[in-house]
């Protein structure tokens, strides 16, 4: 197995490029450099350096990009004051609303025009966004790389590898494999990646060690690699990177129980917690609906519970249904079929069918079934007999009476809190 390692000068994250003169029309724009810099976690600042032949100046520098994993492109103007000689600067955001993870590859190149409306267009680059905390190395093998820092080579290897047998067992179960690089950020401990994650991540795993977070979209995923089975953190994220890839055209997110089902389904380390928490809730009669796990349950025994109830389901349709019609039910979704209706058009049962299918196979009683509630008899006004009720017409007309006390009450107060005219 070859593999290639690659020393990348993160501890700065700077990339200087003195470019030999490059000419624009009638050779009067000088292209004379230009430098992209991270700064984890604000941005990734863009800096180019231009100059004419005076009396021309430098009229503006525009900066055309596209997120790898994104169908667009955009543009900025970077920041300067029109001269002979100039540098401009701008900062692409990588945190709140704009947040993009360490890993993300940015497309970008320079349209610079000067006053006489002469131009230059400068070669497309591509620049990878690190955590620029950390001097970073990369091992790689086809289309997987892993990024790791410090003596934690070792793991980084056995990463790498789960990786590889994690897209060929889960590939082929659904039926798709990556067409494009799939970067793993190894962070050594959960201090080190904290930062790195969006914020809702930060505030919502507070009471639960998130060990790995995938962005399908970004074609990256980050990770603890200094924790008990690594390899096995490694593959659960993978197979969500690739059902995220497989789902992209869906219409609607894939449930909770699903997907962290099926991931569970593709780590090749699992650990057997999760198995047991099952275990005792099926002892304690807790077991949760899969109706209740739509998002992940807010509770966090319940949400651990979910991996290891969602994990006993995947494995319950492609045990008992086969592996042809796990690959139809992702095709299904694409169409942009809902679960019930996805789970209907493959299987012949919805969510709650496929929960007492799976309940019977364990020997668990099924679902309850929800039981009416009694309507409220209304208030009879006219009597059997085709007269007036007086208690009801005492209760009205008391009603009435309140309503209107109430609303003398409100104008009487409206008029003292009223708003003096100074």
């Amino acid at each position: 197995m070859k593999r290639l390692i690659l020393i990348l000068i993160a501890l700065s994250s700077v990339w200087v490029f003195n470019v030999i003169p490059a000419l624009g029309q009638e050779g009067a724009i000088l292209l004379k450099s230009e430098k992209v810099q991270d700064q984890f976690p604000e941005g990734v600042l863009f800096q180019a350096t231009a100059e004419t032949i005076a009396p021309a100046q430098i009229k503006e520098i525009k900066l055309e990009m596209r997120v790898k994993g994104s169908n667009r492109s955009s543009y900025v103007y970077l920041d300067f004051t029109p001269a002979t000689l100039v540098e401009g600067k701008y900062l692409l955001r990588t945190s709140g609303a704009q947040y993009k993870p360490p890993g993300t590859q940015i497309e970008y190149y320079f349209i610079i025009s000067d006053s006489e409306q002469r131009t230059l267009e400068t070669p497309k680059e591509t620049h990878l966004y690190l955590d620029n905390r950390f001097e970073w190395e990369r091992v790689a093998e086809g289309l997987l790389e892993v990024y790791y820092y410090g003596p934690t080579k070792a793991r980084a290897e056995l990463i790498l590898k789960a990786g590889a047998q994690t897209i060929e067992k889960m590939g082929n179960l659904l039926g798709s494999k990556p067409t494009e690089p799939v970067r793993i950020i190894a962070y050594n401990n959960a201090r080190d990646l904290i930062p790195a994650q969006p914020f809702e991540s930060k505030t919502s795993e507070s009471q639960l060690l998130l060990e790995g977070v995938t962005f399908p979209k970004y074609g990256t995923l980050l990770m603890i690699s200094g924790i008990d089975r690594p390899d096995g953190v490694a593959s659960h994220e993978i197979t969500h990177l690739l059902a995220g890839e497989l789902t992209k055209n869906a219409l609607v997110d894939t449930p909770a129980w699903f997907d962290e089902g099926l991931a569970e389904y593709g780590n090749i380390n699992r650990s057997h917690s999760y198995d047991t928490i099952l275990s005792e809730a099926i002892t304690q009669k807790r077991i949760l609906t899969l109706r209740t796990m739509q998002t992940p349950p807010g509770i966090p025994g319940d949400r651990l519970l979910m991996y290891g109830q969602g994990y006993s389901v995947v494995k319950y349709l492609v045990d008992t249904y086969g592996e042809d019609k796990f690959r139809e039910l992702f095709a299904a979704f694409n169409q942009g079929l809902r679960i019930d209706a996805a789970l209907k058009s493959v299987y012949g049962f919805d969510q709650d069918g496929l929960d007492n299918a799976w309940r019977s196979s364990l020997g668990l009683p099924p679902l309850e079934k929800a039981k009416p509630v009694p309507a409220e008899p209304a208030l009879a006004i006219e009597s059997k007999g085709g007269k007036f009720n007086p208690a009801a017409i005492a209760i009205v007309a008391t009603l009435v009476a309140l309503v209107i006390i109430a609303l003398i009450g409100g104008m009487a107060l409206r008029r003292r809190t009223r708003p003096g005219s100074g």
